[in-house]
Formats: C-alpha cells, sequence, structure tokens
C-alpha cells in the first residue's frame, strides 16, 4: 500500500481514458481581444462592461480547464459564477443567441460538446 506521501492524485481518480485536448494558445492577448472586439462589431454586439467580465470569465477558465468541452459543466459554472446578477436570465439578456455559443465565436475558442439540445432548442 501507499503512504500518504506517496499516494498521487491520479493514483487515487484514474481517468477512463487519457487527455488528449490539444493545448490552447495563450488566449488574453491583445490579438485575441481585438477579435472579439472585431466579431462583436460584426454581430452588431455593443461590449459593456458586463459583457466583458463574462468573457474575461470564460476565457480564464480556458486558461485553467483540464477537460474543458462539456457546454453543460461550463454553462452551470458561469451560471454559478454570476448567479447574483441574475444566473442564466441575466447571461441571456447579454448574449441572446446563447452566451457560450457567442463568447466562443467571438474568441475562436473550441466547438464544445453538447453545445445545443436539438429536442428542447437549447443553445448555450
Amino acid at each position: 500500500m501507499y503512504s500518504q506521501s506517496q499516494v498521487t492524485i491520479d493514483d487515487m481518480f484514474p481517468r477512463a481514458e487519457p487527455m488528449l485536448r490539444v493545448p490552447l494558445p495563450l488566449l488574453k492577448v491583445s490579438q485575441t481581444y481585438a477579435l472579439i472586439e472585431q466579431r462583436a462589431k460584426d454581430l452588431e454586439l455593443k461590449l459593456t462592461a458586463q459583457h466583458r467580465d463574462v468573457i474575461e470569465f470564460v476565457l480564464d477558465f480556458y486558461e485553467y480547464c483540464d477537460d474543458c468541452e462539456n457546454a453543460r459543466a461550463l454553462a452551470d459554472l458561469v451560471h454559478e459564477e454570476f448567479i447574483f446578477q441574475g444566473g442564466r436570465r441575466y447571461l441571456y439578456k447579454l448574449f441572446p443567441a446563447g452566451p457560450l455559443n457567442t463568447i466562443h465565436y467571438l474568441a475562436d475558442l473550441p466547438a464544445l460538446k453538447y453545445e445545443t439540445d436539438p429536442s428542447s432548442g437549447i443553445r448555450f
């Protein structure tokens, strides 16, 4: 058996399959922000400080995530972060086409799995 100092997190929680995600480039650089501004103009979306807070949160998430492809998990995380402003209702007021969908388009982030649910018409 292992002593406490020899046990790693991978020993405690082994993954069923290895993570093979291509590393993302640095996101919080001037080119990303310029792209966000340009694409927001193309969508006729006027970015406010509230929009930028949500975008920054998603960019921060991608800087530190290990498995960031699940739209439902990310949507729940963003909802929890902005719960005091109104949660999902607040996010959809800012980004009517769907907060995650819009932010991923603006920042050219990789596509999420399960980002749409055709049976219920939900689009994250």
